[in-house]
């Protein structure tokens, strides 16, 4: 049987181990764009401030000064995640020796709906130690503490940790941050918590976490005012990396002001933003990203928003959202009615 991608053999008639990859970009100049849109850091002047404060923390680890907890928080989008994967990139190693891999910093992405036991698990998988998972929630505490000795872990950064706050009641959230501080205090490790606004709560939740408290960073949309500096030397920076320029450029006024319109000054919000425009015009054999890329851009994410596109008409019809399905129709999944039953249902009598 012959595919339309037999082309992708090798001389021995076998697939690369990558066909899947080639399969689902077979140009690779624009899988080369999106690559370097999709890919980009924005180091702007919140990121840099985070970036001095998570590595002043962790320096700060095995100087005799007892572990300490932070809180670091913001909205969705605003590049929280980015930044704490980035420092784990660069300080979590493993770096090996003659005795074991060194983790200075691991980050664990704290599971919705939380348990004790998950968490555990989730920091054995951290610390690449799967094998120690077990269903004795005790035996994987002391297997962590001895893994967190071993490895010379200085640094634990619970990302999502706001599912512990808010998926789970007062009692459990005590409980749970108590037996991670008790853990971390033998190993003399600091502790990140990362999180939306909601964990500015954990403070008053639990009085170790207040009193070791080193500080609360907030990460928060770029206003367009107040921090209207850093907004256009940000879009500055990101006009002269994309693969696809923006005309007129991102750094005028005109399209700086619409840009924050659009992602209401969330970075985040805003590379989705030009991702999406770089494939239109790519798609569309342009050489630039124009106003209308960026509407259609606009219209592609909206996905029902009632918000007007900032960059005017788009020339694509707009993506919408499945409406809802009416309550007395019949479920896809057993075909039954919904309505409600009726006396001469024949169950009802």
């Amino acid at each position: 049987m012959t595919t339309d991608f037999d082309f992708l053999r090798d001389e021995d008639g076998y697939f690369p181990e990558d066909i899947a990859d080639l399969i689902i970009n077979p140009d690779p100049v624009r899988r080369a764009h999106l690559v370097k849109v999709g890919r980009m850091v924005i180091k702007h002047k919140q990121y840099k401030r985070s970036w001095k404060w998570l590595e002043k923390t962790l320096q700060e680890s095995g100087t005799g000064r007892e572990a300490v907890a932070g809180l670091f928080c913001g909205v969705s989008g605003v590049g929280k995640s980015t930044i704490l994967r980035q420092f784990t990139t660069k300080y979590g190693g493993p770096f090996p020796t003659r005795t074991t891999n060194v983790r200075p910093v691991i980050r664990i992405s704290t599971p919705a709906n939380p348990k004790l036991e998950n968490i555990w698990m989730t920091m054995l998988v951290a610390l690449s130690s799967p094998d120690l998972i077990c269903s004795d929630a005790e035996a994987m505490r002391l297997s962590i503490q001895t893994q967190l000795q071993k490895q010379s872990v200085k640094m634990i950064i619970f990302d999502e940790f706001t599912h512990v706050v808010e998926d789970r009641s007062e009692k459990f959230t005590k409980r749970a941050v108590r037996g991670l501080k008790d853990l971390l205090s033998e190993n003399h490790c600091q502790l990140i918590f990362a999180g939306t606004l909601e964990l500015a709560g954990l403070d008053g939740l639990y009085d170790q976490v207040r009193r070791r408290n080193s500080g609360t960073v907030e990460l928060r949309p770029i206003d367009w005012v107040e921090d209207n500096e850093d907004w256009m030397t940000t879009l500055e920076w990101i006009q002269t990396e994309l693969p696809l320029k923006c005309e007129p450029g991102l750094p005028s006024v005109e399209i700086a002001r619409k840009m924050h319109r659009a992602s209401n000054g969330i970075l985040d919000h805003v590379m989705k933003l030009l991702f999406r425009a770089t494939a239109y015009a790519y798609d569309g054999d342009k050489e630039v990203i124009t106003e209308t890329t960026l509407a259609d851009a606009f219209e592609h994410l909206r996905r029902g928003s009632k918000q007007a596109n900032p960059f005017g008409r788009p020339s694509l019809p707009p993506l919408k959202p499945p409406k809802p399905k009416a309550k007395n129709e019949d479920s896809e999944v057993t075909g039954l009615s919904r309505r409600a039953r009726q006396d001469t249902d024949t169950f009802s009598k």
